[in-house]
């Protein structure tokens, strides 16, 4: 890249207030990028409004839906061991804190698998759910996979 064209980059990269663009970000912090994108996607194609916060938050998105206004945290997975997906749900940095009990929904997003699990706050209980998607017989959550019904409810 020439120096003219790479000036121009982090000029504009400090006009939008985005990272160095000499540093790629994680392949972790891409995923949850992609989940949060397609969550976006999925709310708007069933008339929901996602609302990010514009202030750090403990949540990712107020959703605007049948139910009235949810706030929303989105988790990820994409490596599957041991025939389970396995969601951090802790937040915070260094020594992960336990999920904020004034999050609604918990949407979590397998992305080899493009399957949504959309589960109350009240039901994650611990800071690593195990997903099983093709072994229902093991999976707890299985009433919660592909299940938007909470957002009507």
């Amino acid at each position: 890249m020439d120096e003219i064209q790479y000036d121009s980059y982090t000029t504009l990269a400090t006009l939008y207030d985005t990272q160095d663009l000499t540093m790629p970000s994680s392949n972790a912090q891409r995923i949850g990028a992609i989940a949060e994108t397609r969550f976006v996607a999925e709310c708007l194609e069933r008339n929901f409004e996602p609302h990010t916060p514009t202030t750090p938050m403990p949540w990712d998105f107020i959703v605007h839906c049948p139910v009235g206004d949810l706030k929303v945290q989105v988790k990820s997975s994409s490596t599957k061991i041991r025939g389970h997906y396995s969601v951090n749900t802790g937040t915070g940095t260094g020594i992960k804190e336990h999920m904020s009990d004034v999050i609604d929904v918990v949407a979590i997003y397998i992305s080899p698998i493009k399957q949504w699990w959309m589960m109350p706050r009240d039901v994650v209980t611990s800071k690593t759910i195990k997903l099983y998607p093709e072994n229902p017989t093991k999976s707890k959550f299985k009433k919660y996979q592909n299940n938007w019904s909470v957002y009507y409810e």
